[in-house]
């Protein structure tokens, strides 16, 4: 489809970038008013709330996928589930940045730090739609520089400065692999389309080549869902940055990068047969990649989480070991890998903002992160009382325990990879030896909450007017998780819509 045409289909993205550029020269223009952290946050929060409703009122899904701009994005049913996610993620980051103490104490430039965060949406929902190496490593690369400079954003903490150069080294190295692998790929194939591509490996025998490329790319990817071993950036940008951006950055370019690594492997690299059955083109075995890796990254993440004392570097630990669940099903080679994929990542935006969203909370109280500020939090007050059942009801989502939506969400892992079509029961087995680990350390945050009397540290204050909107979604996201453990089926049906993802 020419460009012309295709404007009409980009009305949400357009949006959004008139948005940017309008809101960047209104914050010029009326630079006191664009001052104030709150005002930025509700103009950020109303722009993505627009560009949500356009998604959803002109990008229905799209039954036949349509491919724009001269094959350089492809919306069809993964574009349009992955976006609401990721706006829906942003929408949640100002709602995060407007309620903590921490952000508007750090934020000298609000207007920048909304002009960067509606700027890292475009990114992520130009990267989600990409069917071109050239558009996606173009969009991975915006989206990448946009968190680098929000990583950073604040002047007044060390571990920030330290934690966004880190970030940039290692992604500056990952990008560059990246791109040697990508440029591998075109040499081979002669095409930048992903269609393209599809043609010459089904019609041509690809070698050893195409299986290097294939792991020098998936270096750049493995980075942005912090995959074992490009994870090393994760614990430090998670403990470094400000706790509403670390929320945002474990669920939207998580989402991000797992919606990119989807539709370039089974777009590309598989065929479908009768029924639900694929079949992997080329003589790359991906499949069996992508569960090694699953593996590594799931059983490190569990293991380094155990001796953590600081609870972001544990959340950071715990979102890299709920990256290697999610790499299981993108193994499984199965639609409903596919379909597990999203539907998990969907419980996963409930449970992880919600447990974010009470981090944010006690460091407001004692302005630290460590896990032992959390004893006896249970019995300080009515206040904290809420707070740790709230806590309490996003960690047993996080293990997977019924009746919360983790367990169903772990289920359909499960499930993808023990399919009668490609069984991959050694891997099962890792899975359910990780989950069981990761019990310990989710339970001694459960432990020091409810089991310790001490009240250890300062006291808690009561419940503050200026702090509903905190309360609200917090309540909010723990009724959902739980809700979507007790009757599923609505989120089920949504995420079913993938079935015809591969034609």
């Amino acid at each position: 489809m020419g460009n012309l045409e295709s404007i009409r289909y980009f009305a949400p993205e357009g949006f959004l970038s008139v948005f940017i550029i309008t809101f960047l020269i209104a914050g010029l223009l009326r630079r006191k008013t664009f001052s104030k952290s709150s005002f930025s946050c509700i103009a950020g929060t109303a722009g993505l709330f627009l560009t949500l409703i356009l998604e959803l009122c002109i990008n229905t899904g799209y039954p036949d996928a349509i491919v724009i701009f001269s094959g350089m994005l492809k919306l069809d049913a993964l574009s349009h589930l992955f976006k609401i996610l990721c706006i829906s993620s942003s929408i949640l980051l100002f709602l995060f940045s407007y309620s903590s103490r921490e952000t508007s104490d750090s934020l000298k430039e609000p207007m920048e730090y909304a002009l960067l965060i509606l700027s890292c949406t475009l990114g992520m929902m130009l990267l989600v739609s990409s069917s071109n190496l050239l558009m996606m490593y173009l969009s991975l690369e915006f989206l990448s520089l946009t968190a680098y400079m929000l990583t950073g954003f604040t002047d007044k903490n060390e571990k920030a400065s330290e934690a966004a150069m880190k970030y940039l080294l290692y992604g500056g190295a990952a990008s560059g692999i990246m791109a040697y692998g990508l440029s591998l790929l075109y040499g081979i194939t002669g095409s930048l389309d992903y269609s393209g591509i599809h043609r010459f490996i089904a019609e041509n025998n690809s070698g050893i080549i195409l299986y290097i490329s294939m792991i020098f790319i998936f270096t750049g990817l493995g980075f942005k869902i912090a995959a074992f071993p490009f994870h090393a950036w994760c614990p430090d940008v998670y403990e470094g940055a400000l706790t509403p951006f670390t929320a945002f950055l474990s669920v939207g370019p998580k989402a991000a990068g797992f919606a990119v690594i989807i539709r370039f492997f089974y777009q590309i690299f598989t065929v479908r047969g009768e029924g639900d059955v694929l079949t992997v083109l080329g003589s790359a075995d991906w499949p069996a990649m992508l569960a090694i890796i699953s593996a590594l990254t799931m059983t490190f993440g569990n293991l380094a989480a155990l001796r953590q004392k600081n609870i972001k570097r544990l959340l950071a630990y715990s979102s890299i070991a709920h990256a290697g669940y999610m790499l299981m099903a993108a193994a499984s080679l199965t639609i409903l890998g596919i379909v597990s994929v999203f539907f998990y990542l969907s419980v996963y935006f409930l449970m992880n903002f919600g447990a974010f969203l009470v981090v944010i909370a006690v460091s407001n109280e004692f302005n630290s992160d460590e896990i032992e500020d959390y004893e006896g939090l249970a019995w300080k007050n009515s206040k904290g009382a809420f707070l740790a059942s709230m806590f309490a009801v996003f960690l047993f989502s996080l293990i997977g325990t019924p009746p919360f939506a983790g367990f169903i969400g772990k289920f359909y892992l499960l499930l993808s990879i023990l399919q009668p079509e490609n069984p991959i029961y050694w891997l099962a087995v890792v899975a359910v030896i990780n989950i069981i680990i990761s019990l310990y350390y989710y339970a001694r945050i459960l432990k020091t909450m409810f089991l310790s009397r001490r009240q250890k540290g300062t006291a808690l204050s009561g419940f503050e007017r200026g702090q509903y909107l905190q309360y609200s979604l917090m309540a909010g996201l723990a009724l959902f998780s739980i809700i979507f453990g007790i009757y599923w089926s609505p989120l089920n049906n949504i995420s079913m819509l993938l079935e015809n993802f591969i034609h």
